[in-house]
C-alpha cells in the first residue's frame, strides 16, 4: 500500500503482511482507524478501516474460536 506522509509529503509503502496484521488489529480492538508511522518524520499518519480494506481485498476476518463444552 503507497501512501504519502500528511506532514512531509513524502511517499512511503506499507507491505501486504502489515495491512494484514493492521485489519486485525483494528477489528479485534474495534478500532475506527490505524496509525501507520512515516519512516521519514515519524508522524503518525492515520488510516482508516475502509482504507484498509481496499489494499486487502481478500482479507478475512480471522475466525473465533468457539470452546466446546463437555
Amino acid at each position: 500500500m503507497q501512501l504519502r506522509c500528511y506532514k512531509c509529503h513524502k511517499p512511503f509503502a506499507i507491505s501486504k503482511d502489515a495491512v494484514n496484521a493492521a485489519l486485525d488489529m483494528v477489528v479485534a480492538d474495534d478500532l475506527q482507524h490505524y496509525n501507520a508511522q512515516c519512516p521519514h518524520c515519524k508522524r503518525m499518519n492515520r488510516l482508516s478501516k475502509e482504507e484498509l480494506l481496499r489494499a486487502a481485498p481478500l482479507w478475512k476476518p480471522p475466525e473465533e474460536q468457539e470452546t466446546v463444552d463437555e
